[in-house]
C-alpha cells in the first residue's frame, strides 16, 4: 500500500473518531437525553407500611406510640462515614458491606439525622419501650407479619391499614443522585387505616404489671368488668420483649405464654362449681362431719394438713375449703350433675376471642372415667385430670358476681377506621342463665364469708367487702430436689355486696409463693379504688 493511501486511511478514522467524540458531546449536553438516560436508572426502594395499631377501650393506641428513623444513604456520599455514630452494630455492620455499591439503601438511625444532610424519613415503631399486654397482642416476625396472639388473629387487616409508600431516586451509573433531582416519596397502594380496639384499659393494665412485677414473678391476673364480661387487664408473668422474642426463646423462660388463656390444674376454686350444683339440686342442705380426712375406694384423701373441722355445712366447708365435705357431696350430687354445671359455667370448651385465637378448652373428665369412685373424689375438690383455663375461672366466678348469668369472656370490642371510630362489633353476644339470681347471692353471700371469716382473709380490701374462693393445686411436676411444684388461685368479686369487678390471681408451678395469690387480690382492689376516682 502506498504512503498517499495510509494517510487517507488514517486521515478518515481520525474524522471518524471526532464525530463520535462530539455526538457523545451533544448527547450529553442535550436535556431529552439526559432525562431519558434518568428515567433508565430509578432505584426504587419501599418505606415500611405504618401497621394498624391496637387501641385500649378509651382510644388510647397501644402500638404504634412512637417512630423511628429511616436514612437513605449513598454510598457514593460519605453517607458510612456520617451514619457510622447513629446505627446499631447491625447497621454498622451494613453500612461497611455497602459502602462502595452502586444502589441507595434505607438504613435505621437511632434518631434524626436530616441535620446531617442526610434524607430521613419516619415510620412508626411497633411496640414501646415498656410493652401492655404483649402476650395478648403478640408479636411480629422479621417481615413485619403477626406470629402470635391478636397480631396474627387480625394480620390481614392491620397489614392492610397503612400507606404503601415508596421513595424513588434518579441514580447515575456512578449511583450518585441525579444532579438537580430530589428522592421521590409517592403513595403506591392507599391504606384502610383501620385497627383494633380492645377492652383494656390502659391505665389499669399499667398499674396491675407494675404490681405483677412487684409481686407475681411467675402467674397471671385477670380483672373483669362484672357486668359486661369486657376483660380489663390481662397480665401474664414473666413478660418477654416483643423486639427481640429470641432471647425469650433462648433462655427458655415460659414468657412468651399468655397464661390466662392456657389450662391449668384447678384446684379447689373449683368447688364453686359443686356448690352451685348443690343448691340447684335442692342438697345444700348437707352437713358433714370432717374428721381431716375420709377413704374412697381404698384410698385416702385428707384436708390441708391433715386438719379436721368438725361438723360442717355448706357455708362452712366454702370458709375452711374442706376436701373430705366437697368429696361426700360429690357422691351426692354425682358426676352427671357436676359435668352439667361445669358445661354450662364454660368448662371444657374453647373461649373464641379473636378470628384464630381461642382460650384452652382445658379438660373435663368425661362420664365414664368419672364412674372411677377415685376419679369421682378427685373431680370434686377440683383435682385429677380437670384443667381449667384462668379466664374460665374468672368467667364462673362472674357468674355468681353477676346475679347467676354467664357472659362470655370478651377482649375486643371491635374494628376502628382511620379517625378511630368504631365501626363494627366483633364480640359474640353470649349471655345465659346459669342458675338464679337467689342461688347467686346466696353464693355470693358464703363467697364473702370466705374473705371475712375463711382462709381467705388475706383477700380483704382495705377499704369495702370482697369475696372469693382460694385454691392450691398439685400439678405433678416437681423441682431439682424432688418437691412438688403447685398452683395458688384466689378468685373473687369486688365489691361483695354489689360486684362491679371479677378478679382472678394464679401462680403456676412454684412451691411456695412469698406473697399469696389472695393478698395480690387485695391489692388489686386497691388499685381499683384509686382507678375509679382517677
Amino acid at each position: 500500500m502506498s504512503g498517499r493511501r495510509v494517510l487517507a486511511l488514517y486521515g478518515a478514522l481520525l474524522l471518524g473518531f471526532a464525530a463520535v467524540v462530539c455526538r457523545l458531546y451533544w448527547l450529553c449536553s442535550n436535556t431529552d437525553y439526559a432525562v431519558r438516560a434518568a428515567a433508565q436508572s430509578e432505584a426504587v426502594l419501599r418505606l415500611p407500611a405504618a401497621r394498624g395499631n391496637f387501641y385500649d377501650c378509651g382510644g388510647l393506641p397501644l402500638t404504634g406510640i412512637s417512630r423511628r428513623w429511616l436514612a437513605l444513604c449513598f454510598p457514593g456520599e460519605g453517607s458510612y462515614a456520617r451514619l457510622y455514630p447513629y446505627a446499631d452494630a447491625d447497621g454498622q455492620a451494613r453500612l461497611y458491606r455497602e459502602r462502595n455499591t452502586s444502589r441507595p439503601f434505607l438504613l435505621d438511625v437511632v434518631q434524626d439525622v436530616s441535620g446531617l444532610g442526610v434524607r430521613c424519613y419516619a415510620v412508626p415503631r411497633r411496640y414501646a419501650a415498656a410493652p401492655l399486654a404483649e402476650q395478648l397482642i403478640g408479636y411480629l416476625d422479621s417481615e413485619g407479619r403477626g406470629v402470635s396472639g391478636l397480631e396474627k388473629a387480625y394480620d390481614d387487616l392491620l397489614s392492610a391499614s397503612g400507606d404503601a409508600r415508596t421513595v424513588t431516586c434518579f441514580m447515575t451509573a456512578q449511583g450518585r443522585l441525579l444532579t438537580d433531582t430530589s428522592p421521590l416519596v409517592a403513595v403506591e397502594t392507599p391504606g384502610t387505616g383501620q385497627g383494633v380496639r380492645l377492652t383494656l384499659d390502659a391505665d389499669l393494665q399499667r398499674a396491675c404489671e407494675g404490681l405483677a412485677t412487684l409481686y407475681l414473678p411467675r402467674g397471671c391476673l385477670v380483672v373483669m368488668d362484672t357486668a359486661t364480661g369486657e376483660v380489663l387487664t390481662s397480665v401474664s408473668m414473666p413478660s418477654f420483649d416483643p423486639q427481640n422474642v429470641a432471647a425469650s426463646i433462648a433462655a427458655n423462660d415460659t414468657s412468651l405464654l399468655n397464661r390466662p388463656l392456657r389450662a391449668f390444674s384447678a384446684g379447689s376454686v373449683f368447688k364453686v362449681v359443686l356448690a352451685a350444683a348443690a343448691y340447684e339440686s335442692g342438697l345444700d342442705w348437707y352437713t358433714h362431719d370432717c374428721t381431716g380426712e375420709v377413704e374412697v375406694a381404698g384410698q385416702t384423701y385428707r384436708c390441708a394438713l391433715g386438719r379436721a373441722h368438725g361438723v360442717v355445712n355448706l357455708r362452712g366447708a366454702l370458709e375452711q375449703s374442706c376436701n373430705t365435705y366437697f368429696i361426700e357431696l360429690g357422691r351426692l350430687l354425682g358426676a352427671q350433675r357436676i359435668r352439667k354445671m361445669a358445661e354450662t359455667l364454660g368448662f371444657g370448651t374453647a373461649t373464641q376471642l379473636a378470628p384464630g385465637l381461642q382460650g384452652a378448652s382445658g379438660t373435663l373428665p368425661d362420664a365414664t372415667a368419672l364412674e372411677n369412685p377415685g376419679e369421682l373424689a378427685t373431680f370434686s375438690f377440683g383435682q385429677g385430670a380437670l384443667t381449667v383455663t384462668p379466664l374460665q375461672i374468672t368467667a364462673m366466678m362472674n357468674t355468681v358476681a353477676n346475679g347467676g348469668v354467664y357472659r362470655t369472656p370478651a377482649f375486643v370490642q371491635g374494628i376502628v377506621d382511620a379517625e378511630g371510630t368504631l365501626t363494627g362489633q366483633t364480640r359474640a353476644a353470649d349471655t345465659r342463665t346459669v342458675f338464679d339470681a337467689a342461688t347467686a347471692r346466696v353464693l355470693r353471700s358464703m363467697l364473702a364469708s370466705v374473705v371475712s371469716e375463711g382462709i381467705g382473709s388475706e383477700a380483704q380490701p382495705k377499704t369495702g367487702t370482697a369475696g372469693g374462693k382460694t385454691g392450691t393445686a398439685q400439678t405433678g411436676q416437681y423441682d431439682e430436689n424432688g418437691e412438688e411444684l403447685l398452683n395458688y388461685w384466689f378468685s373473687g368479686f369486688y365489691p361483695a355486696d354489689d360486684p362491679r369487678y371479677t378478679i382472678t390471681v394464679l401462680q403456676d408451678g412454684i412451691l411456695k409463693p412469698e406473697t399469696s395469690s389472695a393478698a395480690i387480690f387485695a391489692k388489686v382492689t386497691e388499685i381499683l379504688a384509686v382507678w375509679e376516682n382517677s
